[in-house]
C-alpha cells in the first residue's frame, strides 16, 4: 500500500470518526501505521491541512449540514459533532463561516443541500500528488463542453457532475481530447473517463487500474466492443458493471388513467394527507423528510428551483400512491432523475404504474425536462421495478452507457 492509499484511508477514516469528541492525532496516526510526526508531515503534504485542522473541519462541515436539512437543536448538533460545549462549537463554527451557528440556519433555511457539499476538499490535492503532470480543468468549461457536444446523451451526467461534486483532470493539451471526473465515496475514488478516442481512453484507464480507484468509462459501444478494445490494451478485469442511461425525447403518449384516478403536482397544503399515507405506505424514512422539506422550501420558503418533482395520486379525494422524481439543474439545462412510485398495498396494480410513470414523463416533458431513467429497463432487476413494464413502452431509449472496470 503506498502513501497515496494510506492517506485516502486515513482521509476516509477521519470523515467517519471525526465526531468522537477524543479523536487525536495520535488515534489516527496508529490507525495509519505511521509515527505523528512523519503522519502529520505526510498527511499535510497529500492535502494541504494539518491533522487536527482537518478533523475540525469535518465537525464543522456535519454541524453546517446538520444545522440546514435538521430540526435538532443547536446544543445537540454541537455534542452530534463531537464538541462538548456550546460555547466551543459556537465559536469554531463563526471562525469556519463567519457567523454564529443561529445565523447559518437562518440564512440556509430555503437552500437545497447537494451531495457535493460532502465530497472531500482534499481530493484535489491528494490526486496532484500521484499524478503531477495532470491539470486541473475549469468545471463549469467542462460541463458547458458536455452540453454543447450533446445535451441528449451527457445531461443526466453534467447534471450529476454539477450536483455530487468532485474535481476534473486531465493530461495533454486540453479537456477536447478527454478528462476524467473524479469523486469519492467511502474511501474509494471512482474516476469518469469521458474520451472521444478509445486511444486516450486506454491511457487514462491504465493510469487508474490500481486501488482505491474505480474507473467507469462512458461510451456508446456495444459490450462486445468494450470488451475487445480492453483485451488489445491487455486490461483483464475482474468485472464489467454496465449502466444504461435512457432518455425520452419522443413521447408515445399518455394512456387513458384507471377509473376513479387522478394525479396532480403535491403541495405543501397535502403534508397532513401525506403523513397519513407514509404510515400506511411504508414510504422509505429518508424520501419521505425529502419530500416534506423540499415542499417547505418551495412551497413556504419560496425556492422555486428546488428538485423536489412529487405526484400525489388520487382515488376518490385521498392519496393512495406518490410518484416522483426529481428536476436536476446545470447551467439552464434540466433533467428528471427516473420515476420512482410508491401505491397502497390494494392500489398496487400495474396498470396504474403504467399511468403514473407515463404521467411524470408526460408533465417533465411539458415543462422542458428531459426525462432520464435507470429504473424500468431491461437490465433492472424486476424486485428494483415500479411495475414490470420498460420504459421504452413510452419512447426512452438508450443514449449513453457507463461501464465500471473492477
Amino acid at each position: 500500500m503506498d502513501n497515496f492509499e494510506l492517506i485516502t484511508n486515513a482521509v476516509a477514516y477521519i470523515q467517519t470518526s471525526c465526531t468522537q469528541s477524543n479523536l487525536t492525532t495520535e488515534t489516527i496516526a496508529a490507525n495509519a501505521g505511521f509515527s505523528i510526526d512523519y503522519f502529520n508531515r505526510l498527511f499535510f503534504a497529500h492535502t494541504g491541512f494539518h491533522t487536527m485542522e482537518y478533523v475540525r473541519f469535518c465537525r464543522l462541515k456535519n454541524a453546517a449540514r446538520l444545522l440546514r436539512v435538521s430540526q435538532k437543536d443547536i446544543l445537540t448538533i454541537a455534542f452530534d459533532c463531537g464538541y462538548e460545549t456550546h460555547e466551543s462549537f459556537s465559536r469554531a463554527f463563526k471562525k469556519q463561516y463567519g457567523v454564529s451557528p443561529s445565523e447559518y440556519r437562518k440564512a440556509n433555511e430555503a437552500k437545497e443541500t447537494c451531495y457535493g457539499e460532502l465530497q472531500h476538499e482534499t481530493l484535489t490535492a491528494r490526486l496532484l500528488q500521484i499524478f503531477p503532470d495532470w491539470k486541473i480543468a475549469d468545471t463549469d468549461a467542462v460541463i458547458d463542453d458536455l452540453l454543447s457536444q450533446n445535451a441528449v446523451r451527457y445531461g443526466y451526467t453534467a447534471a450529476c457532475f454539477h450536483i455530487n461534486g468532485g474535481v476534473a483532470l486531465y493530461r495533454g493539451a486540453d479537456t477536447h481530447q478527454g478528462f476524467v471526473w473524479f469523486s469519492e465515496w467511502d474511501g474509494k475514488i471512482e474516476g469518469q473517463i469521458i474520451c472521444s478516442e478509445w486511444e486516450k481512453t486506454i491511457e487514462y484507464l491504465k493510469l487508474l487500474d490500481r486501488d482505491p480507484f474505480i474507473p467507469v468509462i462512458h461510451s456508446t459501444d456495444q459490450p462486445d466492443t468494450v470488451h475487445q478494445h480492453l483485451q488489445a490494451a491487455g486490461i483483464s478485469p475482474r468485472d464489467i458493471v454496465v449502466e444504461s442511461t435512457y432518455v425520452c425525447t419522443e413521447f408515445t403518449g399518455l394512456p387513458t388513467p384507471p377509473e376513479g384516478i387522478t394525479m396532480r403536482a403535491l403541495l405543501y397544503e397535502d403534508l397532513h394527507q401525506l403523513e397519513s399515507f407514509f404510515q400506511q405506505s411504508g414510504m422509505n424514512v429518508s424520501r419521505q423528510n425529502y419530500l416534506r422539506r423540499g415542499l417547505y422550501q418551495r412551497d413556504i420558503l419560496g425556492n422555486n428551483e428546488h428538485s423536489v418533482f412529487s405526484f400525489g395520486i388520487f382515488y376518490q379525494g385521498r392519496i393512495i400512491g406518490v410518484s416522483d422524481g426529481a428536476i436536476q439543474r446545470v447551467h439552464s439545462f434540466a433533467v428528471n432523475n427516473c420515476v420512482s412510485t410508491v401505491l397502497l398495498p390494494s392500489f398496487q396494480t400495474e396498470e396504474l404504474y403504467r399511468y403514473a410513470f407515463a404521467f411524470v414523463t408526460n408533465e417533465a416533458l411539458a415543462q422542458g425536462v428531459l426525462p432520464i431513467d435507470d429504473l424500468q429497463t431491461p437490465q433492472t432487476p424486476p424486485q428494483n421495478r415500479c411495475g414490470t413494464f420498460c420504459s421504452q413502452e413510452f419512447g426512452y431509449r438508450v443514449v449513453d452507457c457507463s461501464y465500471q472496470i473492477l
